[in-house]
């Protein structure tokens, strides 16, 4: 009898093939951890892989990346490591989304999961996933290293601590300092950690295990390894671990599940603001953009305005510079909601950065509904 590519797999008493092939896991980030994540993932044979990442691959990463070639250099790490992971095992269907996860990949996709990899290297980046998954209710595991460090949390879609809820003030002040005052992105250069393939290595093995862990088990309750709320550290040198519980807080502004949501037949090339909230049947109501959209960059010297839209994260500091008066004195006007009145709502949201597949709410004065866009891609 020949043994098929699961054969050694099935010799764990607790392994079930048919439920891996069935699952659906995003992985954030295709960097170090997220290559070695990734492969890991082709190798069990996870049925439906998601690859989300803006980057592209530098000559460095190919000290710590098992997908990356020298070749490959300069190009997209999404969907390089989307078609080296579909090399691996022909079974398997592997997507990727060559952009942000926050602007990018709308809240639907993130419902689709059963269970999201975070492997990212930026606490911004960190707090969008967290808030994605606990509104869309999907668990996630967040992996980070650095030296001869690794670190793994365990983030539940409803109980238990969050990443937010962890969040020091030294690492709010971090993240901050990304942006200005009127919400640009800053053009500092994130400081680079030092890392080695081996801790990469380490720190996926445990955050991918834990992801087999969470699709075998029904229940967290009765889930072996760690529990929502949960953090494993891991020192190489010299060797020290241990598994710490998180401090909830009640008053987390990320403790928030988007439902129900009314599911459309129409994306947003098709969906205007005024169509959404005529489908709703909520006139009078508004819609939440889920971000600061720049709608122009006005001069305060010249008075020359320039139209953007985009979403305000995804703008550089630069844009304060009049080309005009060749002055720093260009100021933002932003929005983050449009009514039946507003000078956009008759444009497609698509053309207001609404990516397909997004969960928009619509708020009306008594309370919000939800209603999940769709999409040509992925599904």
């Amino acid at each position: 009898m020949t043994e098929d590519r699961y054969a050694r797999h099935y010799l764990l008493d607790w392994w079930d093939q048919d439920k891996l092939a069935a699952a659906s896991v995003m992985v954030a980030g295709a960097g170090a951890i997220g290559n070695e994540a990734i492969k890991m993932l082709a190798l069990m044979g996870i049925g439906h892989i998601l690859i989300v990442d803006f980057d592209r691959i530098e000559i460095s990463n190919l000290s710590r990346t098992v997908l990356f070639r020298e070749t490959d250099v300069g190009h997209s790490k999404a969907e390089v490591s989307a078609a080296r992971a579909q090399n691996i095992n022909p079974d398997i269907e592997v997507h990727y989304v060559d952009g942000d996860l926050e602007h990018d990949v709308g809240l639907g996709v993130y419902r689709a999961m059963d269970i999201v990899l975070g492997c990212l290297d930026s606490i911004d980046a960190r707090l969008a996933l967290n808030r994605a998954c606990r509104r869309a209710g999907v668990p996630w595991i967040d992996a980070g290293i650095e030296a001869t460090f690794a670190e793994v949390s365990f983030f539940g879609s409803d109980e238990g601590a969050c990443f937010e809820c962890s969040m020091s003030s030294q690492m709010w002040e971090q993240r901050n300092q990304r942006f200005s005052c009127s919400g640009l992105r800053s053009e500092a250069t994130e400081r680079k950690f030092p890392t080695t393939a081996t801790v990469a290595s380490i720190a996926a093995g445990i955050q991918v295990h834990e992801a087999l862990l969470a699709l075998h088990t029904v229940s967290n309750s009765t889930k072996p390894g760690m529990a929502f709320g949960q953090k494993l550290t891991l020192m190489l040198r010299p060797y020290r671990l241990q598994v710490l519980d998180m401090p909830a807080n009640a008053q987390c502004l990320a403790h928030e599940r988007w439902e129900p949501i009314e599911v459309l037949a129409c994306g947003p090339r098709e969906l205007s603001a005024l169509d959404l909230l005529e489908r709703a049947g909520l006139p009078n109501g508004a819609v939440e953009l889920g971000f600061d959209l720049l709608t122009e960059m006005r001069c305060l010297q010249c008075g020359r305005a320039e139209p953007v839209l985009r979403p305000v994260e995804k703008c550089p500091r630069a844009l304060t510079h009049c080309p005009e008066c060749d002055t720093e004195s260009r100021r933002p006007e932003t929005l983050s909601w449009l009514d039946a009145a507003s000078h956009l709502a008759r444009r497609p949201l698509a053309d207001l950065g609404i990516p397909e597949y997004q969960v928009l709410a619509i708020h009306d004065g008594e309370g919000r509904r939800y209603f999940q866009l769709s999409g040509e891609y992925i599904f």
